[in-house]
């Protein structure tokens, strides 16, 4: 069969790479939902019939609907006990979240039972449409189970939306009550307050305890830290000694007394060196100066007194030097007088002198001493600094402990004046006063039920178009047969004979029939096959209409043609061209008649019949290849073309043995009756017969009744419609 599909390729050949197509898809597609159209419309109906009743049936739910506004919170506990504010846009949206899940949470739920007592009323179960709970088991309480059955009733029909952005919530309670719905969404919304509340006087409450707590040890930890500083303090004899008051130069004074008598015995020092190259530099100087050029002598009051009182000797001696001569005792006395005052003169000023080294080595001496203070100073202050250490350790300690303490006293002193303050940040909006209806709902239920049906019968039509392989349209030859399509014979109700309607060249059946005679001419390379058999998988497919029709058109071709009925189980030809069965096909076969006495010629045609004959006991003897083929070696030479109406393939042997023998096979598929795998199945058996299949013949084609429409339409009509 793979030799003939790739000798015959072609003609007629359908490419069954275009179910690929999208077009060619939908087209078939659009052919299933026509052929399943019963199917599909009566599910979608059952469907839309059984939703509707299902919804007329349904209990009505109704809907109340209550609106609160939430606004930001901000009072919040820090971890210290401080309650601070915070409008962060982040622990806003954070905020209303919680308020929603508070909402719907089981703990709302269950204060919701208890206000309204919903476990111990039957009219509330009643209007949930709910039996209660009336046997427990081993150990429970029926008040408990019956508490827990309405809490799982309130979660499971509360529900709250909050739109992005805003703070406006709505509270939507379901229930087969109208009033109930009312009752129970206006109580959620009323409770969400009173919980807010109650928080934020346990927040508050909370605060109050946990700073109190906090004081306390903070005071504690205070009193511990002033002592231990204190205490530190005393064992160093570290003594604060400032003042808090600045000196002269902008500085503060020093912290304690060895500090301050460093910074003193520093000063001191520097005094003391000072005097000491002040006093230094003097005596350097009157100890190489002349004794009477020195400037403290010179300036001395006593030595001026000296000078003058010489200074008149003197004038008063060189008077007495013109009167007396040296040795006069007036002028020695008055000569005494001079030395003394000299020798007064002279002592005053070397006591000058020495008071002058004298206040350099007093400064000198002084200087040492201060050096040695500054020392046994400097040890000891740096011995305090590392205590000092210690202590500022201490004190920056005790600094934090009480800062703590004074900011827990003042959020404490807060939050007592906060807890007198009751601010609520939610508020009711509109209060639910009428429930809508909103299950069920009719014409969403009838989508949902079209919806659901349409899928039924999608899944139905798919599979029985899935499970039923019929061969509908001429595409299917390729797809499934893998075989050259040969032509399509329109459907067609014979008004008149079959011999009318063939010879009829104006009619559809006879144009398709001229169409296929052509597409044979073309299917060897030497023209139509010479000998011929026309079979098909199964009776009633077409193949007696298509051997007449094929003769008639080969004889309308000038071609001399001979038709033979080679079924012998069956013989049906001789029905459709009017003639009697005589002997026939069968006698020949056995010899026990000759050709020339049992062929008959057709009126009118080019055309030469040999009828079956008789049935005889053993068709699938008598067909056998070898009497097949002596009996066209006789004949052949006389005929243009021989075609030989076969049996079907399906369970008889009759089919393959004549294919063996025949030039071409064509087999018949009648469109809508014969299966692809049943035309497979023949096919591989005259595939086994080594038959020559030229192609496939698509009979009875309606390509409305198989729901292609114009897309698969073979029409036959050209020249009528031109005249028309």
């Amino acid at each position: 069969m793979e030799q003939a599909e790739s000798k015959y390729s072609g003609y007629f050949d359908f490419d069954a790479n275009n179910s690929n197509d999208f077009m060619a898809n939908f087209v078939r597609l659009k052919a299933m939902i026509y052929r399943q159209r019963f199917i599909i419309i009566g599910i979608m109906a059952l469907a839309l019939i059984i939703t509707a009743i299902a919804t007329f049936l349904t209990t009505p739910i109704y809907q109340a609907e209550s609106r609160v506004q939430i606004q930001s919170d901000t009072n919040q506990i820090l971890r210290n006990g401080e309650i601070a504010s915070d409008n962060n846009g982040r622990q806003l949206q954070m905020f209303l979240n919680g308020q929603v899940e508070i909402l719907n949470s089981r703990k709302m739920a269950t204060r919701i039972t208890d206000k309204l007592r919903l476990s111990s009323n039957e009219k509330f179960f009643e209007a949930m449409n709910v039996e209660p709970v009336i046997e427990t088991q081993a150990g429970q309480n029926l008040q408990a189970a019956r508490r827990s059955q309405a809490i799982a009733l309130l979660k499971s029909n509360i529900a709250v939306q909050l739109p992005l952005g805003g703070n406006i919530a709505s509270v939507y309670f379901n229930s087969p009550d109208k009033a109930t719905a009312i009752k129970i969404v206006n109580a959620y919304s009323e409770e969400l307050i009173r919980v807010n509340i109650e928080k934020r006087f346990e927040t508050t409450s909370y605060a109050r305890e946990f700073l109190e707590e906090e004081i306390t040890v903070a005071k504690k930890q205070l009193e511990e830290a002033e002592r231990e500083a204190l205490n530190f303090a005393r064992n160093s004899q570290i003594i604060d000694a400032s003042d808090g008051v600045s000196t002269s130069d902008g500085e503060s004074s020093p912290k304690s007394i060895t500090t301050a008598n460093l910074v003193q015995a520093n000063a001191d020092l520097g005094v003391a060196r000072t005097e000491r190259v002040k006093a230094q530099s003097r005596w350097n100087q009157a100890a190489v100066t002349p004794l009477f050029s020195l400037p403290e002598v010179l300036s001395n009051s006593a030595i001026q007194s000296l000078q003058a009182s010489r200074a008149e000797a003197e004038t008063e001696l060189n008077g007495l030097s013109d009167v007396y001569k040296p040795q006069h005792p007036a002028y020695q006395k008055v000569e005494g007088r001079i030395s003394l005052i000299d020798g007064q003169m002279r002592n005053l000023a070397t006591n000058i002198r020495n008071s002058i080294r004298a206040e350099y080595q007093t400064a000198l001496q002084q200087e040492q001493s201060l050096k040695e203070q500054l020392a046994n100073f400097k040890t000891d202050t740096l011995d305090e600094q590392n205590k000092r250490v210690a202590l500022n350790l201490l004190s920056r300690d005790l600094d934090t402990e009480r800062s703590q303490y004074q900011a827990l006293l003042e959020r404490f002193s807060e939050v007592n004046s906060a807890s007198e303050v009751v601010t609520n940040n939610i508020s009711i909006i509109d209060k639910a006063e009428f429930g809508y209806k909103i299950s069920p709902n009719l014409l969403i239920n009838l989508i949902i039920g079209g919806f659901l049906g349409m899928t039924l019968a999608a899944v139905i039509a798919f599979a029985r178009e899935i499970l039923n392989d019929v061969i509908r349209a001429p595409d299917d030859i390729a797809s499934k047969l893998r075989m050259p399509l040969l032509g399509v014979t329109p459907y067609t109700v014979f008004n008149r004979g079959l011999m009318e309607e063939i010879s009829d060249r104006k009619s559809p059946i006879s144009e398709s029939y001229t169409s296929i005679r052509s597409a044979l001419e073309f299917s060897t390379s030497n023209g139509a096959p010479k000998t011929m058999l026309v079979t098909s998988s199964q009776p009633s497919e077409g193949k007696s209409t298509t051997s007449v029709a094929l003769a008639i058109s080969f004889s309308k071709a000038g071609k001399k043609v001979l038709l033979i009925d080679s079924d012998l189980r069956n013989p049906s030809l001789h029905k459709y061209i009017m003639q009697k069965n005589n002997d026939g096909f069968a006698s020949v076969l056995t010899k026990n008649r000759k050709f020339s006495d049992q062929v008959e010629k057709i009126q009118d045609t080019n055309i030469d019949f040999i009828p079956a004959g008789n049935a005889p006991p053993n068709p699938a003897e008598i067909l056998i290849a070898h009497n097949i083929e002596e009996f066209l070696d006789s004949v052949k030479d006389h005929y243009d073309h021989i075609i030989m109406d076969g049996p079907p393939i399906m369970g008889l042997a009759d089919s393959p043995q004549i294919s063996s023998v025949v030039e071409g096979t064509i087999l018949i598929a009648r469109t809508g009756v014969v299966r692809g795998r049943q035309a497979q199945n023949a096919l591989t058996r005259l595939q086994a017969a080594n038959a020559k299949v030229v192609g496939v013949i698509l009979c009875q084609y309606d390509s409305n009744t198989q729901g292609y429409g114009y897309d698969y339409e073979y029409s036959y009509e050209y020249g009528n419609s031109a005249k028309a």
